[in-house]
C-alpha cells in the first residue's frame, strides 16, 4: 500500500517547489497532493487518505496549528493516524511548544536545509510502515481472544487508558497497540460496548472535566483548553457550546458568575 502526502502552504511556489524537488519514489510515497489554505486542504482529506502531512503555520484565514488541531481531533481517533510536519518562518518557542502538544513529530525552519527535510520524511515513512506492521500483529492476536474477553479488554484497558491520557495527543493506533486489538475492530467493539463512539466518549469526558474546572475556578477559556488537552481555546469553546448548547461564559453566568 503506497503513501499519500499533502503539503499546505499559502505560498504556491513553497509547495510547487517540494513537490519537484524531492524524491517521492525513493520513501514508496506515490501521491503527492498540494493545497494553498486550510480549507483547500479539508477538501483534499475529504477525497483522500492522507499519511503525511507538511504544513506551513501562518496563512489566510485559519493557521496551520489550528488546521492541525482539528485533523487531529478528526483523525487520531477515527482509526487513521497522520504523521504532521511543520514547515515555518518562525522559530518562536510558541509555535513550537504547540505543535509539540498536536503530535507534530518535526519542526523545520525555512528556508529548508533538505538534507534535514530528507531525514525527516524517511523517519516518518517508517513510523507509519511500522504502524501499518503493528495492526497486522493486533489481527493475530485478537483472533485468539473470545468475545467475553474482548469486552472485557474494553473496561480494563481501553477505557483507563483513554482517561489517564485525556490531556494527551494519543491517537487510535496508541489505544490499540495498548489493547493489543485492531484499531478498526478495537472502535466496533467500543460502540458496542458503551455505546459511544471513542471519539464521542473522549470529547464527553473532556467537557465535563472543562464543567467541573468553570464551576471551580476562576481561570480562563485558555488555560481550561489546556487543561482538558485543546490547544485553541476557540476550537475547545466550540466543542463546548456543542456538547451542551451554550458557551464557557454563559455556563459560568447560569452558575451565577462563580
Amino acid at each position: 500500500m503506497g503513501i499519500k502526502v499533502l503539503i499546505v502552504d499559502d505560498e504556491e511556489n513553497s509547495v510547487k517547489t517540494l513537490q519537484a524537488e524531492i524524491d517521492w519514489d525513493r520513501y514508496g510515497i506515490d501521491q503527492v497532493f498540494g493545497a494553498y489554505s486550510a480549507e483547500e486542504a479539508r477538501n483534499v482529506l475529504k477525497q483522500e487518505a492522507v499519511n503525511l502531512l507538511l504544513c506551513d503555520i501562518e496563512m489566510p484565514g485559519e493557521s496551520g496549528l489550528e488546521f492541525i488541531e482539528w485533523i487531529r481531533e478528526g483523525t487520531r481517533l477515527a482509526g487513521f493516524n497522520m504523521e504532521c510536519i511543520i514547515l515555518t518562518c518562525y522559530p518562536e518557542y510558541n509555535f513550537m511548544r504547540k505543535a509539540m502538544q498536536l503530535g507534530c513529530s518535526d519542526y523545520l525552519i525555512k528556508p529548508i536545509d533538505y538534507q534535514e527535510l530528507y531525514q525527516v520524511i524517511e523517519k516518518a515513512v517508517r513510523r507509519i510502515e511500522e504502524n501499518r506492521e503493528e495492526e497486522m500483529k493486533q489481527d493475530m492476536v485478537q483472533e485468539l481472544l473470545s468475545d467475553s474477553e474482548k469486552q472485557d479488554i474494553i473496561h480494563t484497558k481501553v477505557i483507563p487508558y483513554i482517561r489517564e491520557n485525556i490531556t494527551n495527543p494519543f491517537t487510535i493506533t496508541d489505544i490499540a497497540k495498548y489493547a493489543a486489538l485492531n484499531p478498526q475492530y478495537m472502535m466496533r467493539l467500543f460502540k458496542k460496548t458503551t455505546g459511544k463512539s471513542i471519539v464521542e466518549y473522549v470529547t464527553a469526558y473532556k467537557m465535563e472535566m472543562a464543567k467541573e474546572l468553570l464551576k471551580k475556578s476562576q481561570w480562563t477559556n485558555e488555560i481550561i483548553a489546556e487543561k482538558v488537552g485543546y490547544v485553541s481555546s476557540n476550537y475547545f469553546i466550540k466543542l463546548f457550546k456543542k456538547q451542551y448548547g451554550i458557551t464557557p461564559r454563559e455556563y459560568r453566568k447560569q452558575l451565577g458568575g462563580k
